[in-house]
This record gives structure tokens, C-alpha cells and sequence, in this order.
């Protein structure tokens, strides 16, 4: 009897003081304490401390010699060989990589990062005041004073650097030559943008096309809307790793087995407002989405180069959008 209990004590404690699951990740995915953490909680015994992140890769590099997380979401296909490159990130295969629908959303095939959702960039703009909004960059070039963008520093900004790169290569600085009479105002980050954006500073911003269905939870009436620009609309994807440590703890690669469940997926849709990665049913939100019949991707070369020159082109630009 002494025995039986003693084993019943040692289940309730596991069940009690399970481990505590350190997620870093941009502040867009704050629900995944909030909304995941519970079913994660209930299904392995472990917890989830979610901590925003605006930068991972440069974070994770000031904690190398003592890293602070367990799971990193947000990698996109360059951020994920820098971390490589790094060594930063832990090679790991989720259990159910088999439900991921489209094998052209692996962008690692080396098994370091797993991809979990994907988007597109896009143009947000006031429809009362641009009822008739512009199709291509030249047209929003024309448009002056008229556009909110971000700094290559943040995360949004910096995807606008390659979603330049993805679509001029080595001749990128065209794209940002074409926009440069419409940018009014150069934000730190999305957040900021979005704020003047609402804020009436201008009409437009740099964004994402899935923030038509955040705009719209306002209601049918709400003014915001989004359109991608004729010359291409760039794919950006991410991805989540294990960091590199000591020791990894069992309910990290647990967490990693649960980002292609049915529950993360839809809740990748349902409060990231990105396209999920498997084949779950999407809100009608989505209906409204805009689209592109000109998909733009990252190719290996690109990513290496980008991987490379990162600094330098930041730089080159900010430079540039101070003149």
C-alpha cells in the first residue's frame, strides 16, 4: 500500500510541477501563452512562458553562452540560416511533419526550423481617402507624401528589404528609388506604423495582406483595406526552432510536435491572421484577402546573399531614406 501511494504522490507531483516552456517570438504571438498555453498545459503537464521578441536572432546571440529560451517562432527563411550559421537553433523533426501541405514551405532542409504559417506582404490604405488606390509601385511612387513604412531594424521593415531583394535582386535599391517621393514617415516598427497609419498621418502603409481580416473585426463598415502591387507579391514564411543548449527540455520538442496540430493551426489563423501550413478549414475571413498572380520567392541564392550583405544593406537603406 505504502508502495501504491507513493507512486500516486510521485504522478501528482509530475502532473503539478511540469516544465516550464520558454517561447521568445514577435508580439503578434502573444496568444500563444494566452490561448495555446492552456491546451498545452492540459495535454503534456508543461506550461508556456511566452516573451516578446523584436529581433530573435540578435537576441539569441546576446544569450549564447546562457540562452534563456527553449522555442523560438517567427525564424523566416533568412533569419533561420543566420541562426544556422550561428549555431543557435537544435536540429529537430516534429512527429507530424507529414501534415504540412505543400512541401514548398520548407525552407530548411537541413531539419533546423519547422515551418508554421506564411503570408504576403502587402500595401494598407484608407479606402475614404484612396477610393481609387494605386496597382503598382510606380503609381504609389507617384503618390507623394503618402506612405508609412517601417525601418529594415524591426521585423516588418525588414522583410520589406527582401521583398525589394526578392523582387530586383542585386538591383533592389529601385524599389525603394520608386517608392521614395510617397514615404512620409519612417516608423520603428508595425506597431508604430499602424498607429500613425490610424492616426491619419497618410493614407497608406506597409503591411500585410492578412490585415484586411484585423481591420475588418471592426465591423463591414471599416475604412481599412489592403492590395498587393502588381510586380509581385512576396511570400514571406516562418518558422520555429528548438534553441541550442545544454540541455533540452522534454516539453520543448513537445511544443514542437503541437505547431502542425489541428489546435496551433487554427489558432495560427484565428489570432495571427496568417495562412496555416496544413490543410485546416480557414475562416471566411480569409474570403477577402487579397492576392497575387505574381508570387515572389526567396531562392537559395538570394538567401545567401541576403544572409551575407544583411548589414550592409540595412544600412545602405537607412541611409538612403534619411535624404
Amino acid at each position: 500500500m505504502k508502495k501504491i501511494l507513493t507512486g500516486l504522490f510521485l504522478g501528482v507531483s509530475i502532473c503539478a510541477f511540469g516544465e516550464e516552456i520558454v517561447v521568445y517570438g514577435p508580439n503578434s504571438m502573444k496568444w500563444v501563452e494566452k490561448d495555446y498555453g492552456p491546451i498545452f498545459e492540459k495535454e503534456t503537464g508543461d506550461s508556456i512562458k511566452f516573451i516578446s521578441v523584436d529581433g530573435l536572432v540578435p537576441r539569441m546571440k546576446l544569450e549564447k553562452r546562457n540562452p534563456k529560451s527553449d522555442v523560438v517562432l517567427g525564424l523566416t527563411q533568412v533569419m533561420g540560416e543566420v541562426g544556422k550559421k550561428e549555431n543557435l537553433l537544435e536540429k529537430y523533426t516534429p512527429k507530424n511533419l507529414e501534415n504540412i501541405k505543400n512541401k514548398k514551405y520548407f525552407f530548411d532542409d537541413e531539419g533546423y526550423v519547422t515551418p508554421f504559417d506564411y503570408g504576403f506582404m502587402a500595401i494598407n490604405y484608407d479606402s475614404k481617402k484612396l477610393p481609387n488606390p494605386p496597382k503598382t509601385l510606380e503609381e504609389i511612387g507617384k503618390l507623394k507624401d503618402s506612405l508609412i513604412i517601417e525601418s529594415p531594424r524591426g521585423t516588418t521593415g525588414q522583410e520589406l528589404l527582401f521583398w525589394s531583394y526578392g523582387l530586383y535582386g542585386k538591383d533592389w535599391m529601385k524599389f525603394w528609388k520608386t517608392l521614395k517621393p510617397a514615404i512620409k514617415v519612417v516608423a520603428p516598427g508595425w506597431t508604430e506604423a499602424f498607429g500613425k497609419f490610424t492616426g491619419g498621418e497618410a493614407p497608406m502603409m506597409t503591411g500585410y495582406a492578412t490585415s484586411s481580416i484585423f481591420f475588418h473585426m471592426d465591423g463591414p463598415e471599416n475604412k481599412y483595406e489592403s492590395f498587393i502591387p502588381e510586380d509581385g507579391g512576396y511570400v514571406y514564411l516562418e518558422g520555429a526552432s528548438l534553441t541550442k543548449k545544454k540541455e533540452i527540455k522534454s516539453g520543448a520538442k513537445k511544443f514542437m510536435d503541437r505547431i502542425l496540430s489541428e489546435e496551433f493551426q487554427k489558432l495560427v489563423a484565428e489570432k495571427n491572421y496568417m495562412f496555416p501550413v496544413t490543410n485546416i478549414k480557414l475562416p471566411e475571413t480569409f474570403n477577402g484577402v487579397p492576392k497575387s498572380e505574381k508570387i515572389i520567392v526567396l531562392n537559395k541564392e538570394d538567401i545567401n546573399n541576403l544572409m551575407e550583405n544583411l548589414e550592409t544593406y540595412r544600412k545602405e537603406l537607412l541611409n538612403f531614406l534619411k535624404k
